[in-house]
């Protein structure tokens, strides 16, 4: 018997529809009900009914969903007692926006815990949506997401239906990096005529606003590089004349090993959150600890 499968059918019951589950779960709708109906087989007896209320479950499917909870919540406290068990090992999978301000955290948390010690870690530059995904799905058991304040209202519920809990890790305004040998770089501050001209590097998360029906930014300049992956910006940036880009802000260790500067955007404010998200009955290993307590002494200032 599939224990994410036990996760879904709690979903649908939640939810009292499979399209709707589907959704929340970031799975098909044809494969959810494949994958009920393949349980249904195993099991014997039917789990869910429709009515007038939406999908709900029979009288043994409720039974079978009350035991379903209890497997599903004993495993994941075993999982979380395994993962604190050995103090010698650093077992780290987290999903995170592209920061500069992150990476830096984790290198230092690499840096001062990882001698000697066995290594178990992934660290997942992503969007927000594959991120909540992967938290959801206990693929990952905690990350980071990065949104536009004006989602915040259609986010959070989602959060919460997921049984998600999240803590703000910083709020910002968006800055403007280029490079230092850029014709604007000695601009004290830089306004929307003073970048027209220049080429923006423009690194989108467009699948959140579409799964949430909001509006995608839209402001960027005619000339403008997209690019999908954090590891090309600065050297674009320092290899192409006449770039800049929108960020978090940077440390001053990154900009001056790129020999890029930061400047305030004088502007429409571009206010954005670095959301920590992880399951309500999460309880972080001593690794996570660790690596925390590190990310949240990196945030800028």
């Amino acid at each position: 018997m599939n224990l994410n499968v036990l996760r879904y059918i709690i979903e649908v019951e939640r939810s009292r529809s499979i399209t709707g589950a589907a959704k929340q779960l970031f799975i098909s709708q044809p494969n959810l009900s494949r994958d009920i109906r393949e349980l249904e087989e195993e099991i014997g007896f039917t789990v869910f009914t429709r009515s007038s209320r939406g999908v709900i479950p029979t009288e043994k499917g409720r039974e079978f969903l009350v035991l379903a909870k209890k497997a599903v919540k004993q495993y994941q406290a075993l999982e979380n007692y395994c993962s604190r068990e050995e103090k010698d090992n650093i077992s780290l999978h987290i999903c995170v926006p592209r920061a500069s301000y992150i990476t830096c955290a984790f290198t230092a948390f690499l840096k001062k815990y990882a001698k000697g010690r066995q290594l178990s870690v992934n660290y997942n530059e992503t969007g927000t949506l594959d991120a909540i995904c992967q938290v959801s799905d206990r693929t990952a058991s905690l990350a980071v997401i990065r949104y536009p304040d004006r989602y915040e209202k259609t986010l959070l519920p989602l959060l919460r239906l997921r049984e998600l809990s999240y803590e703000t890790i910083c709020k910002f305004e968006l800055a403007v990096i280029m490079s230092d040998r850029h014709p604007l770089a000695k601009a004290s501050v830089l306004t929307p005529d003073l970048l027209s001209q220049a080429i923006e590097v423009v690194c989108d998360d467009t699948a959140l606003s579409t799964y949430l029906h909001e509006a995608p930014d839209t402001e960027h300049n005619e000339n403008s590089i997209h690019i999908h992956e954090r590891g090309s910006q600065f050297d674009i940036l320092t290899g192409v004349p006449g770039t800049f880009m929108f960020v978090s802000p940077v440390p001053d260790s990154v900009l001056s090993a790129y020999h890029l500067v930061q400047k305030k955007y004088q502007g429409s404010p571009k206010k954005m959150t670095d959301l920590l998200i992880y399951p309500e009955d999460y309880r972080p290993s001593r690794a996570e600890s660790l690596f925390l307590e590190m990310l949240k002494e990196a945030v800028p200032k």
